[in-house]
């Protein structure tokens, strides 16, 4: 009983946190295979890498002139962040149109840091379970974000970065995150040897950047659907979309409500259709966000994209 207790104290706020970022991405958002790849390579390769990595390296470390006190507060963070940062250099180079800007960025790093601490402090659980209760507080609400705020800052350096050629900038920006995320993890561990003061230190801290992050992922999705709205805006003008339309592909409280419509009356694959519709008339539309131009578009692609859109036969089987 203990064992699945400790569990699910670590697995319930993961998740909710993990799902909270999810929602965040309000009009792109990134495939659901993505999104559980990133956060399993946090709970399992990332956390089964790091172990290995920090058992070998402290043992030269503690005999060394550092000493073991530097390799307590100093060596987990320049081993994890790394580790950490490959699924997002993965999938920066590899799902490159899954990956469009700083959110994105942000999302997917917050996931690979909510399934390492999710791991982690399963670990911790699970060896002090006599002190389950004050760590639940301690490592899953207090500090339930600091891996994702880490990781985060990775991934949104990637983000930033996401539309510049010249690879240097590229390189130089991923150091940038990579170093400000060993800080702040290293900063955390140092401060938490002083107790309640240090405690008290580091949250206050991590919190604020925790509150940078979130409103940089707020601008950034209200700047895409400012893109959204002003694209589409046009194509109504011009009769190639429906007031309705635009009404739903711009607010993503119709298109949940289309979604669960089309999941209800025509399955899964109604559905799946649905959502791919809303997600590639948004992507195309938030583009010009990242690249700072309109997008082009084809009058006739756009018309015949809006006339295989299959509301109006939804409306009535609802009525």
């Amino acid at each position: 009983m203990t064992t699945f207790t400790a569990i699910l104290a670590a697995a319930i706020p993961a998740l909710c946190y993990g799902w909270l970022i999810w929602w965040l991405d309000r009009y792109e958002k990134e495939p659901l295979w993505l999104i559980a790849l990133a956060f399993l390579w946090g709970s399992l390769p990332a956390i089964g890498l790091s172990v290995l990595f920090e058992v070998v390296l402290e043992i030269p470390l503690a005999h060394s002139t550092i000493g073991p006190d530097l390799a307590a507060w100093g060596l987990a963070a320049v081993v994890e962040e790394p580790i950490k940062a490959v699924a997002l250099i993965g999938l920066f180079l590899f799902m490159r149109r899954e990956f469009d800007g700083p959110l994105d960025g942000i999302v997917y790093g917050s996931l690979v840091g909510f399934g390492f601490s999710m791991t982690e402090n399963a670990l911790y659980f699970l060896s002090y379970s006599a002190n389950l209760g004050g760590l639940f507080w301690v490592r899953s609400i207090f500090f339930g974000l600091n891996h994702a705020f880490f990781t985060s800052l990775v991934g949104l350096a990637l983000g930033a970065v996401r539309y510049q050629r010249v690879r240097g900038f590229k390189v130089g920006a991923f150091a940038v995150g990579l170093a400000l995320a060993i800080l702040f993890h290293t900063l955390h561990n140092y401060a938490v040897q002083f107790r309640l003061p240090g405690l008290f230190f580091s949250w206050l801290v991590q919190s604020s950047g925790v509150l940078v992050i979130l409103a940089v992922a707020v601008l950034a999705w209200r700047n895409e659907r400012h893109w959204i709205e002003f694209e589409l805006r046009d194509e109504m003008s011009a009769g190639l979309i429906s007031a309705a339309d635009y009404a739903e592909v711009t607010s993503s409280t119709q298109r949940v409500r289309r979604q669960l419509l089309a999941l209800r009356h025509g399955g899964w694959a109604g559905y799946s259709k649905i959502r791919r519709f809303h997600q590639r008339s948004a992507a195309r539309r938030a583009k010009p966000a990242a690249l700072g131009a309109r997008s082009l578009r084809s009058g006739r692609a756009e018309r015949m994209l809006m006339r295989s859109h299959p509301l109006d036969r939804l409306d009535q089987l609802a009525e």
